[in-house]
């Protein structure tokens, strides 16, 4: 991706950053929402006697930071939208003075972060909009512990049929006038498919695959139907018909 693209990425992020929570698939919308993540990330993490150190790549507003923390684990939340951390931090403030949580401003190839730190390197909602996801995966390898566990979330993103393509983009019309959906308050910058080589996997292979490829052992992936399924009641009608959200985890270990 141009270097010249990131400015305008970080500025959309920002503009997101508000209404970002208020978003299906992106904040919590129910209490079955809030038990099932746990859920997954009760099953996703190492079992261990003390907590694990969890650095969250792209926290966004913190939601998986908030979540681990909650479990028990001391967790570091980057993000490289200074807007988006704030709203994090607001969040932290209100809401869990209690949990370890700290927040620090990084892009994905974590220049502000030293090596051999972190028992598990956990992200979502990013991977796919990198051009380079095995350089980045390199380099989270490098701030995880011998042992440690990278851990991907996000949906699969694949092409739909011309009349769901259709509605999805009325609905991305109408959002922003009822107020809910998908639609992010950012304009964002439009990068070819091929420097984006994740966002149009239809199945976790690709991902699995990146991994591999970036060092890691033992990878594995599967789809999250049952995330979708709670999720799903958060999604305006019209859009539960156009769009099929997909959620899936890779992990693999260092």
């Amino acid at each position: 991706m141009s270097q010249d693209l990131w400015p305008a990425f970080r500025t959309a992020w920002g503009e997101s950053a508000e209404g970002y929570d208020s978003l299906f698939g992106h904040g919590i919308h129910s209490e079955a929402e809030h038990s099932t993540w746990l859920l997954l990330l009760r099953r996703l993490l190492p079992a261990q006697e003390k907590p694990l150190k969890i650095l969250d790549v792209g926290t966004g507003t913190g939601m998986i930071a908030f979540l681990a923390a909650e479990l028990g684990h001391t967790v570091t939340a980057a993000d490289y939208s200074e807007s988006m951390l704030e709203v994090a931090s607001r969040k932290a403030e209100r809401f869990a003075t209690d949990l370890d949580i700290s927040f620090v401003l990084s892009d994905a190839m974590l220049g502000e972060i030293e090596d051999g730190q972190f028992d598990v390197v956990i992200c979502r909602h990013l991977l796919w909009a990198l051009p380079y996801p095995e350089e980045v995966l390199r380099r989270w390898k490098e701030v995880c512990r011998p042992n440690g566990k990278i851990i991907v979330i996000d949906q699969l993103r694949p092409r739909v049929h011309p009349v769901r393509q259709g509605i999805r983009e009325l609905a991305d019309l109408l959002n922003p006038l009822i107020g809910s959906g998908d639609s992010h308050d950012g304009v964002f910058p439009k990068i070819p498919l091929h420097e984006q080589p994740l966002k149009r996997a239809t199945s976790p292979l690709p991902i699995a695959n990146a991994m591999r490829r970036a060092g890691l052992n033992h990878v594995q992936g599967e789809r999250l139907p049952w995330i979708d399924l709670v999720e799903r009641p958060a999604m305006p009608r019209l859009e539960r018909w156009a769009r099929r959200w997909n959620r899936y985890v890779v992990e693999g270990w260092v």
